[in-house]
């Protein structure tokens, strides 16, 4: 999906937002960038028994090519301090050069010598609901469930040569956040979303840093580190991989 698509989905939420704010609720819009590193990043496509590829890992026998600013886009209505509805929109990707091996097979085709390539994307779409159940003057804790629309491609190419495998598909996450006001402007927060790892896969996204006051307190930065963690060990693809987050925006309460 091109950068410009990802402007446009970000442009939708913040018009669908806005036109539901009522005097009932208040309005967060937050936009987050930085820097990406890839961890690790294990791959086999595909993974059945009778039939498998190569087991190889993007980060060691690639050079992981370093990204440039990735853009995060949030969009959260809290009603009567209580139950927050959020939207949010996470592309993510990493290129890969210089193939150490000898060959590898990916996808159903086998690529040897020079100048074999990889490409990791990992975009999603979710939205989440939480109820405060902990609604303190300093100190406050959502919990509730997000659904997730995952965007995923994992492609291996080799000049005009390319493999690919595309997975578009849904999972159900929980969801949780805690806020505590250390000072008037300084405030420490901890978010994420999850789901229990299990034989066939796992999933986590999880931020933790502050946010500070700029402007009263509507306009706050907001920093941290924040990681994505998680795959699949199904019959059609083996993949896990941990991305890390150098995390920095800004949030508009309306």
């Amino acid at each position: 999906m091109s950068k410009n698509r990802y402007l446009l989905f970000g442009a939708s939420l913040v018009l669908m937002m806005l036109q539901v704010c009522t005097s009932y609720g208040q309005l967060t819009l937050t936009v987050e960038s930085g820097l990406v590193f890839n961890t690790y990043n294990d791959v086999r496509v595909p993974n059945a028994p009778d039939n498998q590829g190569s087991l190889f890992s993007l980060t060691d026998d690639f050079t992981p090519q370093l990204p440039g600013p990735f853009l995060r886009v949030e969009a959260a209505y809290l009603i009567k301090d209580r139950h927050t509805v959020e939207l949010q929109a996470v592309p993510a990707a990493v290129n890969y050069e210089n193939f150490t091996g000898d060959s590898v097979s990916f996808a159903g085709t086998t690529f040897r010598g020079e100048g074999i390539t990889g490409r990791y994307e990992f975009n999603t779409y979710r939205a989440s609901y939480r109820y405060r159940v902990v609604n303190r003057e300093r100190f406050q804790l959502d919990i509730g469930a997000t659904a997730l629309i995952r965007d995923a491609r994992i492609a291996v190419a080799q000049g005009e040569n390319e493999a690919e495998d595309v997975d578009l598909g849904f999972v159900p996450l929980l969801s949780l956040q805690l806020q505590y006001a250390a000072t008037d402007k300084l405030s420490l927060l901890l978010k994420g979303d999850a789901i229990a790892g299990s034989e066939f896969g796992r999933a986590e996204d999880v931020f933790a840093g502050i946010t500070y006051a700029l402007y009263q307190d509507s306009l706050r930065l907001k920093a941290g580190y924040r990681i994505v963690e998680g795959g699949a060990n199904v019959d059609q693809v083996y993949n896990f991989a941990l991305l890390q987050f150098a995390d920095i925006g800004l949030a508009y309460t309306f």
